[in-house]
């Protein structure tokens, strides 16, 4: 008894640009909220024992 089916994909050359540039932009927001993160970071870094709310702008 067969539980699972496999499916092949045959997309066409119009359709593989289509996925590809999908991906691109997949990646680029990726790496663009990931690089907003590392700055935010970098920008709102300090001492846990002298870190403030107003200072460090935590949950903003």
């Amino acid at each position: 008894m067969r539980l699972a089916y496999q499916y092949r994909l045959r997309p066409t050359k119009q359709q593989i640009a289509t996925f590809e540039n999908w991906l691109e932009l997949c990646r680029r927001q990726y790496n663009y909220r990931l690089a907003e993160r590392f700055n935010w970071w970098e920008n709102n870094r300090c001492d846990i024992n002298r870190c403030s709310i107003i200072s460090c702008g935590i949950g903003y």
